[in-house]
């Protein structure tokens, strides 16, 4: 078996159920993580954190793993991926090697297609399962001692949901994947807040519109499970702008952590950072502040608010939805930074149309966009929708046509776009710089 082989395995049972459902089919119809429960929960063996939310879910992930690492060897798996699908896939911050990634996928094969022979052809064994799975069979022989786990868009019906967890994030929730999780707040805030099983210590949760906390709050007071706030148990103070990125206090309980530097731009940025903090400073038996620095002072997240470039001056975010605009608009005025170019490369059934409304104000021109990443639908046809609300644009077939358009202008470029789109960017500035 070799790579593409191992990844497609992957996806395999998902392929095969796909053509047998309707596009616009919500989760609770079309995903089954029953099929990997079992397997999942038996390979669950060291203590764990699950990591929901709308956005930031990668980043309080992998800045929880950073802090842990200060005291622990720490398992990670996230998605999506940008470059490389083994980036999924983390020990103490080092991804898996190809040939591991083979190995592990060669193991668990048996186990399910045995599954996948017994399941109608309608459903399919998630692909979070199968990677769920591969990720605890690798942490368990690598020996590490906490793991943290990034949920993909929901949690009651997510398969990352059957790993073994005692604690839970739930990042910022927004309307989001309204097709499959639901077309309001509470029922988008009702799927995520499945992370409480009643098994876990203690939740933590980002900051929040009131709908959202009341049926988190519900849903943890069912199972009795403590809850830890943000703006009630812990926050941020003094939050400013540097060179080296974002820096603030962290404030827990009556303890005050000071100058924190986190080497991101946004005010979010800190905010995530102080969720981590408080889920970390519950778990480590030592909570060295001045390591915890360090390693946050080295910490690294491609394609988010990243500034890839100075001259021209570009900036890229995995920004898909107008809630997440903000942040960015937040940055490129902070940055002095009013007039641009903005490249949009949103796939047709996501937020294109408001992260578009959005932007369109300060916006030079806009350039829309396409991934050359085959499981994407991104079509010309996102023109008209937009000129219907008399929002002119420039199509582009490429990402690297699109650059090229927008060098041409001379002024700021703003890249965003879903991450099979970051993963373009990034490899034409490796082929281009």
């Amino acid at each position: 078996m070799d790579k593409k082989s191992a990844e497609d395995y992957v996806y395999k049972s998902y392929l095969k159920a796909i053509k047998y459902q309707a596009y616009d089919t919500k989760d609770e119809n079309k995903r089954n993580p029953i099929y990997s429960r079992d397997v999942i929960r038996e390979k669950s063996q060291t203590p764990c954190v699950l990591v929901t939310g709308s956005k930031g879910k990668g980043s309080v992930s992998s800045m929880v793993s950073h802090i842990l690492q200060t005291e622990l060897e720490v398992g990670l798996m996230t998605s999506p991926h940008i470059s490389d699908f083994c980036e999924r896939f983390r020990v103490n911050g080092v991804m898996i090697s190809d040939e591991e990634f083979i190995a592990q996928i060669e193991k668990i094969i048996p186990i399910f297609d045995m599954i996948d022979a017994h399941i109608p052809n309608d459903r399919f064994i998630s692909p979070m399962g199968i990677q769920a799975t591969l990720a605890l069979n690798y942490f368990n022989e690598k020996g590490t001692q906490f793991n943290v786990f990034e949920c993909g868009k929901g949690a009651q019906y997510d398969d990352v949901n059957n790993v073994i967890h005692q604690y839970a994030i739930i990042n910022s929730i927004f309307l989001e994947h309204t097709r499959e999780l639901g077309q309001t707040l509470e029922e988008i805030a009702l799927d995520k807040s499945h992370v409480i099983s009643g098994e876990q210590k203690c939740i933590y949760v980002a900051e929040q519109k009131q709908e959202v906390l009341d049926v988190i709050r519900s849903r943890a007071s069912l199972y009795n499970t403590q809850v830890k706030i943000y703006g009630i148990d812990f926050r941020c103070d003094n939050i400013r702008y540097t060179h080296q990125g974002m820096q603030f206090d962290v404030i827990i309980k009556d303890e005050i952590f000071k100058d924190i530097v986190v080497p991101l731009l946004g005010e979010h940025q800190a905010k995530n950072c102080a969720l981590a903090m408080t889920i970390c400073k519950d778990i480590l038996k030592t909570f060295n502040v001045d390591r915890i620095k360090m390693m946050l002072k080295s910490f690294c997240w491609p394609g988010r608010m990243e500034i890839i470039s100075t001259n021209p001056f570009i900036m890229l975010d995995a920004c898909i939805n107008a809630e997440c605009t903000n942040n960015v608009k937040e940055t490129l005025n902070y940055l002095k930074i009013y007039k641009y170019i903005v490249i949009v490369g949103i796939p047709n059934d996501k937020d294109y149309v408001n992260v578009v409304k959005s932007m369109q104000n300060n916006a030079e021109e806009i350039i829309l966009t396409k991934s050359q990443n085959p499981h994407y639908v991104f079509t010309k046809e996102q023109q008209q929708v937009l000129a219907n609300y008399g929002i002119k644009t420039t199509w582009s077939s490429s990402v690297s046509e699109a650059i090229g358009i927008a060098k041409n202008k001379h002024i700021p470029i703003v890249i965003l776009g879903t991450t099979s789109v970051v993963s373009d960017v990034k490899s034409y500035f490796e082929e281009n710089y």
